[in-house]
């Protein structure tokens, strides 16, 4: 049975880190992707990125789509590389790791991205609308980006209470974790 990964908040190190590649697909990883993609349903999100569970590794699962008459179809990237992007819109948004902020964010319209499955198959995808969106939001955990990293000074400004309020908790919490040896996160 998958384990539900406790999600790291605004505030957490392991998010501004850009994620190193995954250099082969081991048991150990495979086991990690099954976590993910169990985490993700289990806190409703369309998506989770590694570096948000404590693990600095360039791996993500979403699955924008599932819904009440839709079955669950996650996809899994591995090492994901923008090949192209095109257009722009707005989009609200929201994050795992900083729980009840949501904000407008400029983003590409389009993008196509080259990756590689939980079977190490690669695999090229284009995207629109909500898919986009969620490439785009998880590509940037990857690369240390967070969606308060994308607002304007005065919009950082005006979230700055509740932001801090997040940083202090998440702090609170890791240092009443106890860490052992074996743990890597």
């Amino acid at each position: 049975m998958p384990n539900v990964l406790k999600i790291k908040t605004y505030g957490c190190e392991v998010l501004k880190k850009v994620a190193e590649p995954v250099e082969a697909l081991t048991p150990e990883i495979i086991g990690f992707i099954e976590d993910l993609i169990y985490t993700m349903y289990s806190t409703e999100g369309v998506g989770i990125a590694a570096p948000q569970v404590g693990k600095s590794v360039r791996i993500f699962v979403c699955d924008p789509y599932y819904g009440e008459n839709v079955k669950r179809k996650p996809i899994v990237l591995i090492n994901p590389e923008y090949v192209k992007y095109e257009g722009e819109k707005i989009t609200e948004e929201g994050c795992l790791s900083i729980p009840n902020v949501f904000e407008k964010i400029k983003r590409f319209e389009k993008v196509e991205v080259k990756y590689k499955d939980e079977k190490w198959n690669s695999h090229t995808l284009i995207a629109e609308d909500i898919l986009a969106t969620v490439l785009q939001h998880e590509i940037d955990h990857l690369n240390g980006i967070l969606l308060t990293d994308k607002l304007n000074q005065l919009r950082k400004m005006a979230l700055g209470f509740k932001l801090n309020r997040i940083a202090m908790k998440s702090e609170k919490l890791s240092n009443d974790v106890e860490i052992k040896p074996q743990d890597d996160t």
